[in-house]
């Protein structure tokens, strides 16, 4: 260790870089870049938002062919991903720490990644390349063949940045805060760490048309699942829908008229709710894109509605939901004090008694596990452009085995660690997307609604 006057040269250095790249950078980057493809492409996130519902419906029922990942089937490994249990715990503790403003700047985060998703899902099906029969994409081949040689440590960077992102983001705190909604001791820890080894390694095997078989099916179940649950208490206690609604936008520039004094800074609603927006759907990470590479679709903008799609389902749908239902159900916020799962639970309550605690387990477990499934599929992307196909079968192999240690093992440290690599994609993959603008742009503006 390196040390000057007594201190830690090195480890104060880190904490400087962890609270630069973890806090207000990544969302500098997502709003001016949202903005700037907002206005450039004519609002085209706003235009397109009820089509690219009705189109992301629209192909629930239809066929694919077979050995071929479909354009839905390309969505869901993306949505798996991106709907985990933070759109549960997250949020309320973006609640406690932000106040109910924190929703609304969800939103304004939510609305400027939908062009970020958009921009990314463009680039990737235009610079993806073809290995052994099946399409791979993602920021780190848009950079690689989009941009000039001088760009190509990026790719790198990113995809390193990736693997470990994939073991924190996408394992290690999803199964810690699953199984722990659970209870119980050491025993049952480890028995439902080896549950979500064993079918994601399962799943993980069949490569991209069984993860794509297997999130088409989950994915909407347990979206429209949990909807019900949120729609049963917001129901009971409709009468506090426009008072809920009200703590939200009042709360979002005054916090402390709404928190009784406890919660005063405007940065407070701002930084928690737009952070949680961006950790929930990923927009500006460019991990979704590498999901939607693997579709069979040919048409880049085409493809990118489901990316808006995913973005408002994730943030604007089931996150405001989990917020509504807790705000709604008038239970006590300790605000100041981060909250978890708790407090959903005893919103949940409300309705459901005693069979809350069980109804929110299963589905932080769903949750969870398809999150963790989504992100082994970035897994194996990431891995295979650093590594090649003997680094992917051995992450195939080795990333089961995290479920275990997640399971039973303090995720702080990996929640650390996750947002510090989220941090660093979101800035190498924004970066990115805007020296390859011009491209978006085109596209987008010359698309049409008839074409869809």
């Amino acid at each position: 260790m390196l040390y000057l006057k007594g201190k830690c040269v090195m480890r104060d250095f880190f904490c400087f870089a962890e609270t630069l790249i973890s806090g207000m950078l990544p969302f500098v980057f997502l709003v001016f870049s949202g903005i700037y493809f907002t206005v450039k492409s004519n609002f085209f996130q706003f235009k397109y938002l009820p089509s690219s519902v009705a189109y992301a419906l629209g192909s629930i029922f239809k066929k694919r062919k077979n050995g071929e990942v479909s354009p839905f089937q390309a969505a869901c490994t993306a949505l798996s991903a991106t709907v985990g249990t933070g759109n549960i715990a997250g949020v309320a503790g973006a609640l406690s720490l932000g106040g109910a403003g924190a929703v609304f700047w969800m939103w304004v985060s939510a609305f400027a990644g939908m062009i970020i998703k958009v921009a990314e899902i463009v680039l990737s099906l235009n610079y993806r390349e073809k290995k052994d029969g099946v399409f791979v994409g993602g920021p780190m081949y848009y950079i690689k063949n989009g941009l000039p040689i001088a760009f190509k440590p990026l790719a790198a960077i990113f995809a390193v940045c990736g693997i470990f992102a994939v073991f924190t983001s996408g394992n290690l705190t999803q199964t810690n805060a699953a199984i722990a909604s659970v209870g119980g001791g050491t025993a049952v820890k480890v028995t439902g760490g080896i549950v979500f080894a064993a079918v994601t390694a399962a799943v993980l095997a069949g490569g991209n048309t069984r993860i794509g078989a297997f999130t088409e099916k989950t994915v909407p179940l347990m979206a429209a699942l949990y909807i019900v649950m949120t729609f049963g208490v917001i129901g009971k206690n409709l009468s506090e829908l426009p008072h809920a609604f009200g703590m939200i936008i009042k709360g979002a520039f005054c916090p402390k008229a709404v928190t009784g004094g406890v919660i005063g800074s405007f940065t407070a609603a701002l930084v928690n709710g737009a952070s949680r927006g961006v950790f929930s759907n990923e927009a500006g990470l460019g991990t979704s894109a590498m999901a939607h590479s693997a579709s069979d679709n040919t048409d880049g903008v085409k493809q990118s509605l489901y990316g808006i799609f995913e973005v408002f389902t994730d943030t604007v749908v089931i996150c405001t939901l989990t917020a509504l239902t807790v705000l709604c159900s008038g239970v006590y916020i300790n605000y100041g004090a981060a909250a978890s799962t708790e407090l959903v639970n005893k919103a949940f309550s409300v309705i459901y008694g005693d069979l809350s605690g069980a109804l929110l387990a299963l589905m932080m477990c769903l949750f969870g596990l398809s999150s963790v499934i989504g992100w082994g599929y970035y897994g194996t992307v990431c891995c295979s452009y650093v590594f090649g196909n003997k680094g992917k079968r051995l992450f195939v192999f080795i990333y089961p085995a995290a479920c275990i240690i997640g399971a039973v093992c303090s995720a702080d440290t990996a929640w650390r660690l996750s947002a510090f690599f989220n941090g660093i994609m979101l800035c190498v993959n924004t970066f990115a997307v805007m020296l390859l603008s011009s491209f978006v742009n085109e596209k987008l503006n010359n698309f049409s609604l008839k074409r869809v």
